[in-house]
């Protein structure tokens, strides 16, 4: 099953975009082709994720992924209650 958060990526200001979730990873779209092609499309998939934390920045619920291979993404996202309940679902 699908879902969807709204999210902002923050790299080099913030980008504003969508989160996919499904049964295997974490996708990150954005349309700005203003944005290298790197950040327009990031998969995370469950099993390269090592850890995530939450902290709150001016209000905002602010998620940093980091990846088994040392690649790190944050991003602001919106609904963080649900998203933090699907990556405690996926065992992470």
């Amino acid at each position: 099953m699908k879902r969807v958060f709204i999210a902002s990526l923050c790299h080099d200001g913030i980008l504003g975009g969508g989160i996919i979730a499904d049964d295997e990873a974490i996708v990150y779209k954005t349309n700005k082709i203003t944005v290298s092609a790197e950040c327009r499309n990031i998969v995370m998939k469950y099993e390269d994720i090592q850890t995530y934390s939450l902290k709150h920045v001016f209000f905002f619920p602010v998620f940093t992924i980091c990846l088994k291979n040392g690649k790190q993404y944050t991003y602001i996202v919106f609904s963080a209650r649900k998203f933090m309940e699907l990556l405690k679902e996926k065992g992470i």
